[in-house]
Parts: structure tokens; sequence; C-alpha cells
């Protein structure tokens, strides 16, 4: 144990000042929750980012009440303080939903806050607190496995970027499951100090290696995401009004153009999240630079554009044929000179699908989905109008 000691003596007093590791893990949780609050929650404020620094807060909170416990031996509090801290998982998974655009799950997140302080406190009070302690930690496994999926699966980042969290989540899923079962199957590990002072080693270390990792993946997930223009409300109605007079106007033109990237999936994992970045930026800029002055886009994710385009049938065949054309390639010259993609486009003429933008976003978006269940590289066009659902804002 690394310790400084440091006396001084005035009047007749001594004043002893000991730095172990405990201040360490303090510095460290604590540098981490300022990166996650300011270059996260305060620069970028969403759910997911006050999600995340609900959770590093909590922990860091959970941080210091451990070591006031451990510095006076209090079970009570260390226990306690270990229920806030492994808090910080499922309050990350709450936010990696919100951030990948899922249906965010609350219940299950605020009894584990609220829950593992109030049975881990009252289960230091009692011999079986050892197996208490597994179980709360099996639990807070569960959600570090959650986390891992999301963050594989997550659809607005490279693979690269999200490992350390993801690694660190694996671990801990797996000591907590090993850990759990062997005090199942030896009943000699329900009490006794010495098993105590193992899990809280493993928790001070599990405190700083999820405390770095997670600010490092978290903070990179915000910063690389893309940010919404501000104008981009005012451009939506303005999209919107505009079919409403092409509407009046009885001008049957107009078409709502899904524009989607292929294989999504698989240029992750091929690529860097670098290149990846590349690959999005290149097939963005190429939607727009092609686009009639009378077209408009919005960039809904990183491999999706929504476009509303004037044009006869001809014309906007042509467009999509010099489109794919484009997309297709790259670089024509560099490292990626190789690299081949293709898009998938669908196509809902506002004469089929009505004037509505909600209307013909879902039905471009449907149409979009079927091109690429036929193999992508082409666009589907609505034929026969379909009764949609009326929504409330359309997917942009």
């Amino acid at each position: 144990m690394f310790a400084t000691t440091m006396t001084a003596t005035a009047t007749a007093t001594a004043v002893t000042i000991t730095v172990d590791n405990s201040v360490s893990l303090i510095a460290l949780v604590a540098v981490s929750t300022a990166l996650v609050i300011g270059l996260a929650t305060l620069a970028r404020p969403s759910y997911a980012t006050i999600a995340w620094g609900v959770g590093f807060g909590i922990g860091l909170v959970g941080t210091f009440l451990w070591v006031a416990g451990n510095q006076f031996e209090h079970r009570v509090l260390q226990a306690v303080a270990s229920g806030l801290i492994l808090s910080f998982e499922p309050c990350i998974w709450l936010g990696l939903r919100y951030f990948s655009r899922k249906r965010p799950i609350w219940w299950p997140v605020l009894a584990f806050v609220i829950g593992a302080p109030v049975v881990l406190g009252i289960g230091a009070l009692t011999d079986a607190y050892t197996v208490i302690f597994r179980a709360v930690y099996l639990v807070a496994g569960i959600f570090a496995v959650l986390i891992a999926v999301e963050l594989m699966r997550g659809r607005r980042t490279g693979r690269d970027m999200v490992l350390p969290l993801a690694i660190v989540s694996c671990l801990l899923a797996a000591v907590a499951a090993v850990s759990f079962v062997v005090s199942l199957i030896n009943t000699d590990l329900v009490s006794g100090e010495s098993q105590l002072t193992v899990l809280r080693d493993i928790n001070r270390i599990g405190i700083l290696i999820s405390a770095v990792c997670g600010a490092f993946t978290l903070v990179l997930l915000v910063r690389s995401a893309p940010t919404a223009a501000p104008q981009d409300l005012e451009d939506l109605e303005r999209t919107r009004s505009r079919l409403l007079r092409a509407k009046d106007q009885r001008d049957r033109n107009w078409s709502v153009l899904d524009i989607r990237l292929d294989d999504r999936a698989d240029l992750r994992e091929a690529w860097t999240a670098t290149t990846y970045r590349q690959i999005v930026q290149t097939f963005q800029e190429r939607v727009c630079r092609m686009l009639p002055a009378t077209a408009d886009a919005h960039r809904v994710a990183d491999d999706r554009a929504i476009v509303v385009i004037h044009g006869d049938e001809d014309a906007v065949e042509r467009y999509l044929r010099s489109l794919l054309r484009a997309i297709s390639v790259i670089e024509e010259e560099g490292p990626l000179a190789g690299v081949r993609v293709s898009a998938s486009v669908g196509w809902a003429p506002a004469a089929v699908a009505g004037y509505e933008l909600d209307e013909l976003v879902q039905t471009a978006a449907d149409a979009a989905t079927r091109a690429r269940r036929n193999g992508g590289d082409r666009w589907e066009r609505v034929q026969v109008p379909r009764q949609i659902p009326r929504q409330t804002s359309p997917k942009l």
C-alpha cells in the first residue's frame, strides 16, 4: 500500500495526515465523474447524458462513503456505499437505451438504485452478508451484460470506441457469476472476515476500472455523435408547409426518398471508427451534393437520410441512378479506393401516398426496408396507396 505520512508540529500539537490508496481511489473517480458531467452531461444535455451523469454522481457519493466506512471500520456504512457504487451499472444501461433511441425501462433501474443500498445495509447486520452481497453483485453483473449488449449492438458508433466499457462490463459479469456460484457451492464462504476483505479489494479495483473505462467510452460516444442543427425543426416545418402548398396547387411531382447505407453493421465491424465515420460522412455528402436545388435533405442518422424532392418519375429515376453510382465509390484514389458500398432507397410519391409528411416518411421507410431485404443497391417505388397509421411527428 502506497502511503505518505506528513507530520507537522505547532504549539506542541502533532497533526498526522495519511494519504493512501483510498485518496487515489477518490481522485480517479472524481476526475472520471467530472469528465462525464463536464464533457457529456453539461456540454450535450440529453436523457442519455443525464442518466450517465447521475450514475457517476451516485458512484462518487458511494466511493466517499465507502472510504469513510473503511476508515472508521463501519460495516453498515461500507455496505450501503457498496450498493450505491453498484448502482452505477443500471444507470449506464439506462443511458445507453436513451442514446440508442430505444424505449427506456425505468423500473428495474429505480428498484436497484433504491433497493441495493437498503438490502446491503440491512444484510450487513447479519451473518449472511457475504451471500447477500454476492447476490446483489450478481444483479449488477446482469446489468453489466446488458451494457455490453447495448454497446456492441449500437447503430451509431464504431466498435473500437465501445470496447473499453464493453470488456470491463463482461469481466464484471463473469466475476459476479463465478463469485455467486462459489458462494453456493462452498458454504464456508457464507461468513468470515477474510472473505469480506477479498470482496472489498475486488470492489475497489472494480470501481477504478469501471470509472476510467466508463468515462472514456461514454465521453467518446457523446462527442463523436452528430448533433442536431438548431434550424432542423424550422427546416422540417418548411418542408411540411411546402408539401401542403403542393397539395393545394395539385402538384403531383413531389416525392419522399428514404436513403439508407447497406451493410452498416458489417462496415462498422470491418473498419475502425475513424474509417467508418469517413464512409458515412462521404455517404451523406454524396446525397446532399447531388440534390436538385428544389430538394430538401434531412440527416436522420449517420447511415440514413430523408430527401424531399420535386420532379417527375423520369427525373427522380435519373437522380437515383446517379446517386447509387456515386455512393458505390468512396474514394477514386487513396486508402479507401478499394472500398465499395451500396444503398437502398424507398421512394414514396405524393401522388400515391398523399401529401402528409408523416405518412410519406413512413411509406418511404417501408419501401427502403423492402429494397434492403431484396438485396440492396436498388430502390423500391411505392405503387399502390396504403393505409398508414398517422404519427405525431416523422422519424427525422
